[in-house]
């Protein structure tokens, strides 16, 4: 049987990962295209745990401690979720993936420990990768859409200085990944959309219209 798709959102705080999410599944279900939905953290029983762990805006968590729960969930989900849907020939969408984990944890906190960590395990992470949509916005964009948001998370809730820092961060880590596609997301929803739908559509190589 032919693997499925393995598709990733990435990006900062407040660039429509999750409205962008929901739109490409219920696209998916409108052609009757076999797809799996998944997160990190998160994405089985142990990951949703971890979640509201690493989530919380009360945690002290150092950043190798951080990222070392962030692997221990990925890993789980990965094994038992992910590789057997592409398996069986779904298409998984994922809402982040390892690259938040060297953005977030050992880039913007400069933690080698986590660095070295993301570089040994990148290959094992990275071999079915089918396409990364990397939404993008300027600094003021995501934080007008953060402030509208009734609750933040521990990330969200740390304001401008860090979310600039995210921002270099995944530009910098992005800058030579061919599996990259990156989209401008302070642009209208719709056109935004339509742009990632017609990304996708290579990929999964769909000749439906949308």
């Amino acid at each position: 049987m032919k693997r499925g798709k393995f598709i990733i959102f990435e990006g900062n705080e407040g660039t429509g990962k999750s409205t962008h999410i929901r739109r490409l599944s219920e696209y998916f279900d409108s052609i009757s295209h076999q797809h799996i939905v998944t997160r990190e953290p998160g994405g089985t029983e142990f990951g949703e745990k971890i979640r509201g762990i690493l989530l919380d805006t009360k945690s002290q968590l150092d950043p190798l401690s951080e990222a070392l729960l962030f692997y221990s969930s990925r890993i789980m989900n990965y094994r038992n979720i992910i590789l057997d849907a592409l398996n069986k020939g779904e298409t998984v969408i994922c809402d982040r993936f390892h690259f938040s984990t060297i953005v977030y944890q050992g880039m913007c906190e400069n933690c080698k420990e986590v660095i070295d960590l993301h570089n040994a395990l990148n290959d094992y992470f990275s071999e079915y990768i089918s396409l990364v949509v990397y939404l993008d916005a300027d600094i003021k964009t995501c934080l007008a859409r953060i402030n509208r948001r009734k609750v933040s998370d521990k990330f969200e809730a740390q304001g401008e200085a860090f979310i600039a820092k995210v921002k270099e961060s995944y530009d910098s880590l992005f800058s030579s990944n061919k599996k990259v596609f990156r989209v401008d997301t302070a642009d209208n929803p719709d056109k935004v959309f339509s742009l990632i739908i017609e990304k996708i559509r290579e990929v999964i190589d769909e000749r439906t219209r949308y």
